[in-house]
C-alpha cells in the first residue's frame, strides 16, 4: 500500500509540475508571449523553444523566438530562429532591420548583414512573382453616389473617431458605392482631359493631378456583392473583380493580426504607383506628394463612413508583401493603407 501511495503522490506531483498545456503549441506560444510582456526574456525564449518543438511553425513564431533569444542574450539561437523565420515567409524588412528594438543587440554582429541579404533576395524573388497587370474576372457598374447626406460636414468632423470594433451588420452595394466615390471618385470630367487623370478630377486633391493611388475593396459582408477582392475604377464608377472568396482573415494576418480587420464588413486598401508622381516631381514626389495624396483620400473615407453611421481606422502596420499578395497588387504598386469599414459595435 505504501508503494501504491508513493506512486499516486508522484503522479500528483508530476501533474502539478507540468502545465496542462505542455504539449499544446498554441498555448505555449501564448505563454511565451506573456512572459515576454513581463520582461522575463529567458523564460520566454525557453517556452517558445518548447512551442516550436511541439509543432509551432509559423513564420511569426520563429521571428518571435529570434526576438526572445536576442533579448535573453543568446545571439546564436536568435540568428538561427530569424533565418527560419525568413525561410518560412517572414519578409517584413522594415520591422526586422529598422525599428524592432528587440533585435538591437544583433545589429553589430557580422551575421546581421548576411540576414539582410537573405531577406532582400527573398523579397526580390517574391516581387518578381507578382502580376504585371490586373486580370479582371468581371466589371460591375456601381449605383450612382448621392451628393447630399443626413449629417453636416461640421457634425461629421466633430464625431469622427478611429473605430476598432465592428458588429455583424452587412453593408449594401449602395454603401460601397458611396464609400469608394468619396475615396477617389470622379467629380469633374470633360472631353479632351489628359489620360493620366484616369476619368477626371476626383474627390481627393492630388499634386499635379497625377493621382498615384489605386483603391481596392476587400468585400466580406456586403448584400448584393459576392465576397472577394475588387479594384475601383473611378472612370465610369465601376469595380473590377480580381479574386473570389472572403480574404478578411488573410488580410488580418497580413495586418499583424489586428482582429478588427476581420470584423469589418469591408476594407478599403490603398496603394501607390509612385512613378505617376515621381515622373514629374522626382524624389520629392515620393517623399512628400504621394503621402499628402494618401492623407486626403484617407480622410475622405473617415468622414464619409462617419456620415453614414459607420466607422473606420487607418492601418499602416502590416507586412507589405503579404498585403500585395492578398489583394493582388501589381509589381509597380506599394501598399500604403488598410482601412476596415463597418458599423461600430456598441
Amino acid at each position: 500500500m505504501k508503494i501504491i501511495r508513493f506512486v499516486f503522490l508522484a503522479l500528483i506531483f508530476l501533474a502539478l509540475a507540468v502545465p496542462a498545456d505542455a504539449g499544446d503549441a498554441d498555448s505555449l506560444v501564448a505563454r511565451a508571449t506573456e512572459l515576454y510582456r513581463q520582461k522575463n526574456y529567458a523564460a520566454a525564449a525557453a517556452t517558445i523553444e518548447r512551442a516550436i518543438a511541439a509543432g509551432a511553425s509559423r513564420a511569426v513564431d520563429f521571428y518571435n523566438a529570434g526576438c526572445f533569444s536576442a533579448l535573453a542574450g543568446d545571439a546564436d539561437a536568435a540568428f538561427a530562429h530569424l533565418g527560419k523565420a525568413i525561410a518560412a515567409g517572414f519578409l517584413n524588412d522594415d520591422q526586422m532591420f529598422h525599428w524592432d528594438t528587440d533585435l538591437e543587440s544583433l545589429r553589430d554582429d557580422p551575421r546581421w548583414e548576411e540576414l539582410q541579404s537573405t531577406m532582400a533576395a527573398k523579397i526580390e524573388e517574391a516581387n518578381a512573382a507578382l502580376p504585371v497587370t490586373h486580370v479582371f474576372l468581371e466589371e460591375i457598374v456601381l449605383p450612382a453616389p448621392r451628393h447630399e447626406g443626413p449629417m453636416s460636414l461640421e457634425e461629421t468632423l466633430l464625431k469622427r473617431r478611429s473605430r476598432r470594433a465592428f458588429d455583424e451588420r452587412p453593408l449594401t452595394l449602395a454603401d460601397v458605392s458611396q464609400l469608394l466615390w468619396a475615396t477617389y471618385g470622379v467629380t469633374f470630367h470633360r472631353e479632351g482631359m489628359p489620360a493620366f487623370l484616369r476619368g477626371g478630377l476626383k474627390t481627393a486633391p492630388s499634386a499635379g493631378a497625377r493621382y498615384p493611388l489605386e483603391i481596392y475593396l476587400v468585400a466580406g459582408n456586403v448584400t448584393g456583392l459576392m465576397p472577394g477582392v475588387y479594384l475601383y475604377l473611378p472612370e465610369g464608377h465601376r469595380i473590377a473583380r480580381l479574386a473570389d472568396g472572403d480574404v478578411r482573415e488573410a488580410l488580418t494576418a497580413a495586418s499583424w493580426d489586428q482582429r478588427f480587420v476581420a470584423q469589418a464588413a469591408v476594407s478599403i486598401v490603398m496603394s501607390a504607383v509612385y512613378e505617376r508622381t515621381t515622373a514629374r516631381y522626382g524624389q520629392r514626389g515620393r517623399d512628400r506628394y504621394v503621402c499628402m495624396d494618401l492623407g486626403h483620400a484617407g480622410q475622405n473615407v473617415y468622414l464619409q463612413a462617419e456620415a453614414m453611421g459607420m466607422g473606420t481606422c487607418a492601418i499602416g502596420a502590416f507586412t507589405d508583401l503579404d498585403i500585395k499578395r492578398v489583394v493582388g497588387m501589381t509589381r509597380e504598386e506599394e501598399p500604403l493603407y488598410v482601412m476596415p469599414v463597418g458599423y461600430p459595435a456598441e
